[in-house]
């Protein structure tokens, strides 16, 4: 992310007061939301053991423009504010400020906002974040953990692409190189551990998985050059996830995820054939798959469900968008259309309400007390790979309302 030159000021800044509501009483369902005006993306960077770097890239392009009459000149206004709570549950509010940006010449394309936060204690804390287009009067919002437990945690380390850009994705590409920037400036290497997995799909909800232990033992191990607070460039050709440390006797650590180029988007046949598992039958499925030409055995299902080819292309690019979309929200271990959230925002789209505690999840479809409503409950499972891991709790109720569902993704 290349920075331009525009006006920031600084407009507030306070600490120790209180919030309305929990952070776990907002409805969250923006998070999930592609038809917001822009994109709100941050990663954080523990600079030391006492504070945290926040950065925050803003797309100016996305923002409406506005006529000053008194200038002559057209602008773009912008307005970043955080608030930081020790946890969902708490209503006091740690520390927080909020960030002017103006683009007085529209000639500002994209940008990238940084901010410094002292830790209050060595712990975890929530980060609220708001991005307000003030022309507009619109908000997106993202909510971002900082790190500050161990010095084993993910937030020490800061990915970055050959160029020396930052990464605010895991998920990489196998053609390009990376490095990291590290808290523990005394590192001299990097342990990578390679994990060679393949995941089986979220099951429907009224079905129960079979618990299986994770083996830890990686595939391969290797070892990363680091100096003076760098690494040097590595490559990750293979698929797979790979989980770096700089004490490899702890659990924690920067996990990278490497998935099928392209990754978030769906881009080959293989790629449109395994989400469709999801409303069809085995029969069908075995019989695309097995298929001479397996795009024109997908096209063939689109087109005889849907009954002709303008609702067939519009069922195409609602139910692979809803894939992408996925990928982008609920990618952990493995890709979001696989995990059970992403099963359930293909099938069911985007949930009406999303509240957030500290370790659970729970999205609403319908209006709070309808009986037609459905309440579905997430449980964040404990995963050194990923913070972005959940759980569906399982439900024989659900049974009918699936079935019911996926029957209109077939006529």
């Amino acid at each position: 992310m290349k920075i331009r030159l525009i006006s920031i000021l600084l407009i507030l800044s306070f600490t120790a007061c209180s919030s309305l509501n929990k952070l776990s009483l907002y409805n969250l369902s923006g998070q999930y939301d592609n038809t917001l005006f822009t994109r709100l993306d941050a990663v954080a960077f523990n600079t030391d053991d006492q504070s945290v770097s926040v950065f925050v890239p803003i797309l100016m392009s996305d923002m409406v423009s506005a006529f000053d009459e008194n200038t002559g000149k057209t602008h773009r206004d912008a307005l970043l504010r955080y608030e930081m709570f020790e946890n969902y549950d708490s209503k006091q509010i740690l520390d927080s400020a909020g960030i002017l940006i103006t683009d007085s010449n529209l000639m500002l394309i994209d940008t990238m906002i940084s901010f410094k936060i002292r830790y209050p204690s060595s712990n975890k804390f929530i980060l609220k974040l708001e991005l307000v287009d003030l022309n507009r009067v619109d908000v997106v919002r993202n909510y971002l953990w900082l790190d500050n437990s161990s010095p084993a945690s993910s937030d020490h380390y800061l990915l970055k692409d050959a160029d020396g850009d930052l990464m605010f994705t895991k998920n990489v590409s196998g053609e390009d190189d990376y490095s990291f920037e590290l808290t523990d400036k005394t590192a001299h290497s990097v342990y990578v551990r390679y994990y060679k997995r393949d995941f089986p799909l979220a099951l429907p909800p009224f079905l129960e998985e079979t618990e299986t232990n994770f083996e830890y033992g990686a595939d391969s191990v290797f070892v990363i050059e680091a100096r003076d607070g760098s690494t040097a460039l590595f490559h990750l050709p293979e698929k797979g996830f790979y989980h770096f440390q700089t004490d490899s006797n702890k659990r924690g650590g920067y996990t990278i995820f490497r998935f099928d180029p392209g990754f978030p988007q769906v881009q080959s046949s293989s790629q449109m054939l395994d989400p469709l598992r999801y409303i069809t039958t085995v029969a069908e499925f075995r019989e695309m798959q097995d298929a001479v030409d397996v795009k024109l055995a997908i096209d063939n299902f689109w087109l005889n469900n849907a009954g002709n080819p303008t609702r067939a292309r519009a069922m195409i690019q609602k139910y692979y968008g809803r894939v992408v979309d996925a990928n982008q929200y609920f990618t952990s271990y493995h890709e979001g259309w696989k995990t059970d959230r992403g099963l359930m925002y293909i099938v069911y789209g985007p949930p009406r309400i999303v509240y957030r505690g500290e370790d659970i999840e729970e999205w609403l479809y319908g209006e709070k007390g309808n009986k037609n409503s459905i309440r579905l409950q997430f449980v964040k499972v404990i995963n050194p790979f990923s913070e972005n891991d959940y759980s569906l709790i399982k439900s024989p109720s659900y049974k009918e309302k699936w079935y019911n569902i996926v029957s209109t993704w077939r006529r």
